[in-house]
C-alpha cells in the first residue's frame, strides 16, 4: 500500500517503484531462464507449463513499459504470442526459448527510459466545489447599480460576490486569491473579450478554467454566437432571471464540487504496477481502491461503490472477461463502466472481450498523463449518468428512495461510532397557492431556488434529497437537535428573504421544518416519520418555524400544507 508522506514526493516514490520492478523482473527472468535451460537440454515442456510461462510474460509485457522499459515489454509480448496456441493447434516447442529469455535479460540491463515528471502531467489543482463551500461569484459589469443589485440578489442564495468594473490587475489579483475555491465570472458582453484575455494570460490553470457567464440585453443569435466563440459557458439576457441564474451558477460549481474527482476500483495482480497506477491517480485527485484478489471483487464493490472499474484482462488463474460478466449478474452494477487495462493489443481479442461485459479497452503500456485524463473523463461521464438515474431531474438532489437510505446509513454509523445525527423534513408553506396563483412553472422555480439554497448553506457531509413535491429531507451527521434547530432557523430566514418574480408579480415564500434525532430510533424510517410529525406540529402552530421532535409517539395525522 502506498501512502503519501511529508518527506516523500510523488516522483521519489515512482522512482522507488521502478527500482522494485527492476529487481522483480530480474528474479522473474532468472527463473524463466532456468526453465528454458531445461528445455534446451532435451526436456519437453507440457502445454500447461508453456501456458504458465506465457502468463508470466504477459504480466511482464504489461508492466515493463510503465516502468521505463518499453523495448523489454514489446519483446516479452512477442515471445508470449509464440507460446500461445494458435488456430492450427497447440504451440510448437520453442527451441530458441533460452536465447529469447537471454535477450530479455539483456534488454532489462539497459538504462531505463526516463519517465516524465508525473507532477507536470497531472494537475494538483484542488477541484472546485459547491456543496459545503461558499460559492464565489465575480461580477464584471458596466453598470455599478446593476452590479450591486445582482450581488445582493445572489447573496440571498448563499453566493459571495466580488464586484469589478473592468478586467484589470485588480480583478486578476482577486482571482489569484480564489484559486481552488468555487468560482464563476459574470460579465457583460462588452467586457467578455478582455475578461477571457485576462484568464488566458494567467499562469494558474485553475484561474484559466474559471467558467464565464455572459450577460447582455442583446439576445440575438449573432451576439449569443459571439459569446460562445469567445468561451462563455452560459448566456443570460437582461434583465436577468435571478433564480435561473443562481441555478446555473450552482450547476457550474457542482461540476467541480467533489474533493475527489472520481472513484476507481482497480483489479490488478501486479503489485508494483497497481501501486504505480494508484499513486498517479491519487495525485490527480482520484480515490482508488486496489483489489489484488479477484475473490474480493464483489465485496469491495459494495463497500467502495466506485464510478468505474479498471481491470486487467488476465489476472492469474482468473479471466477479467469472466469477472466482468460476473459483476453484471447483479442488477445494481449493470450500468457500472468496466474498462480493461491490458497489454492485449489484438483488436479482435479486444472486441471479443468488450462483447462480454466491458465498455472500453486501454492498452498497456499507457502513459501516466493519458491514464489520468482517460480515467477523469470516464469518471465524469459515469457521474453524469449516475446523476440522471439517482437524482431528481428538477433539483439535482437525491431521489426519495436514496435519501431514505442515507438516513439508515447514518443511523448505522451513529451506532458504530457513538455519534449523533439529525434528520430534517422541510416543506414550503402554502405551496399550492403558489402554483394556483402564479402557475406551476413559477412553482418549479421556487422549488429549485430552495434546492440551490440548501446546497450552498449546508455542509459537504450533509445529505439533501427531494422527498416529494415541495418536501425535502436532510440528513445532518454529527449534529445535535439544538444545533440542527439553529441551522434550520438561519436557513428559513434566508429563504424567506428571497424575492420571486413571475410575470408582473413579486412575492416571498416561507418554509417549515421538523427535526428528529436519528440515533433515538430503531431505524431510519422511524426517525423520518418523527421528523414528519414535528413538521406537522410546525404547520399547526402557524408555519414559518422549526419544531424538534421530543419523544412523543408518531401519529397518523396528515401534514397540513
Amino acid at each position: 500500500m502506498v501512502e503519501s508522506g511529508a518527506t516523500s514526493t510523488v516522483n521519489d516514490r515512482l522512482a522507488a517503484l521502478r527500482d522494485r520492478f527492476r529487481v522483480r523482473a530480474e528474479m522473474e527472468l532468472d527463473s524463466l531462464e532456468k526453465q528454458a535451460a531445461r528445455f534446451g537440454a532435451g526436456e519437453k515442456a507440457g502445454q500447461e507449463e508453456l501456458a504458465e510461462i506465457a502468463r508470466r510474460l504477459h504480466q511482464l509485457a504489461g508492466s515493463a513499459g510503465t516502468f521505463g522499459q518499453p523495448a523489454l515489454g514489446e519483446a516479452a509480448r512477442v515471445l508470449e504470442k509464440r507460446l500461445l496456441p494458435d488456430a492450427d493447434g497447440p504451440t510448437q516447442q520453442p527451441a530458441d526459448l533460452l536465447l529469447r529469455v537471454s535477450e530479455l535479460k539483456h534488454l532489462l540491463q539497459r538504462a531505463p527510459i526516463t519517465v516524465g515528471d508525473s507532477a507536470s502531467e497531472t494537475s494538483s489543482e484542488s477541484p472546485l466545489g459547491s456543496h459545503g463551500a461558499r460559492v464565489q461569484v465575480v461580477l464584471v459589469l458596466d453598470d455599478a447599480a446593476e452590479s450591486r443589485s445582482l450581488s445582493d440578489a445572489l447573496g440571498g442564495y448563499g453566493f459571495e460576490s466580488h464586484r469589478y468594473s473592468a478586467a484589470d490587475d485588480e480583478l486578476a489579483g482577486c482571482l489569484a486569491k480564489l484559486v481552488g475555491r468555487p468560482c464563476a465570472i459574470l460579465c457583460s458582453d462588452a467586457q467578455q473579450r478582455s475578461v477571457m484575455a485576462l484568464l488566458r494570460a494567467s499562469s494558474e490553470p485553475s484561474v484559466e478554467r474559471v467558467p464565464v457567464v455572459c450577460l447582455s440585453p442583446d439576445t440575438s443569435f449573432a451576439n449569443r454566437y459571439q459569446a460562445a466563440s469567445l468561451g462563455a459557458v452560459a448566456f443570460f439576457g437582461q434583465p436577468v432571471d435571478v433564480p435561473e441564474l443562481a441555478e446555473r451558477i450552482e450547476y457550474l460549481a457542482i461540476e467541480r464540487s467533489a474533493h475527489v474527482r472520481g472513484r476507481v476500483l482497480m483489479v490488478e495482480d501486479d503489485q508494483e504496477l497497481a501501486e504505480h497506477f494508484r499513486l498517479i491517480l491519487t495525485s490527480a485527485g482520484v480515490d482508488v481502491c486496489w483489489v489484488r484478489e479477484p475473490t474480493e471483487l464483489m465485496h469491495q464493490l459494495s463497500e467502495f461503490r466506485p464510478d468505474i472499474i479498471l481491470m486487467d484482462v488476465q489476472l492469474g488463474e482468473y479471466s477479467g472477461v469472466h469477472l466482468a460478466r460476473l459483476v453484471r449478474f447483479d442488477p445494481q452494477w449493470l450500468s457500472l463502466p468496466i474498462i480493461y487495462l491490458s497489454s492485449e493489443a489484438d483488436r479482435d481479442v479486444q472486441l471479443d472481450a468488450l462483447s462480454r461485459g466491458a465498455d472500453e479497452f486501454l492498452t498497456k503500456p499507457v502513459s501516466d498523463g493519458y491514464l489520468v485524463r482517460s480515467v477523469l473523463i470516464r469518471c465524469f461521464r459515469a457521474r453524469q449518468l449516475s446523476g440522471l438515474m439517482n437524482r431528481d431531474s428538477l433539483t439535482g438532489l437525491l431521489k426519495h428512495s436514496l435519501i431514505k437510505q442515507e438516513a439508515d446509513k447514518e443511523l448505522s454509523r451513529c451506532r458504530r461510532e457513538g455519534l449523533e445525527a439529525c434528520v430534517v423534513m422541510l416543506d414550503i408553506d402554502h405551496f399550492k397557492q403558489v402554483n394556483d396563483i402564479h402557475g406551476h412553472r413559477c412553482g418549479d422555480t421556487v422549488i429549485k431556488a430552495l434546492a440551490n439554497l440548501l446546497r450552498n448553506r449546508l455542509r459537504e457531509t450533509d445529505r439533501i434529497g427531494r422527498y416529494g413535491g415541495e418536501e425535502f429531507l436532510l440528513v445532518l451527521p454529527g449534529c445535535g437537535k439544538q444545533d440542527a434547530r439553529q441551522r434550520m432557523a438561519d436557513l428559513r430566514a434566508s429563504f424567506s428573504g428571497l424575492v420571486f418574480k413571475c410575470g408582473g408579480d413579486s412575492f416571498r415564500v416561507t418554509l417549515s421544518a421538523g427535526i428528529a434525532q436519528v440515533n433515538a430510533f430503531e431505524c431510519g424510517s422511524d426517525a423520518i416519520e418523527a421528523a414528519d410529525q414535528a413538521l406537522y406540529q410546525a404547520k399547526r402552530e402557524g408555519r414559518d418555524r422549526e419544531v424538534v421532535f421530543e419523544g412523543r409517539e408518531p401519529t397518523d395525522n396528515p401534514v397540513i400544507r
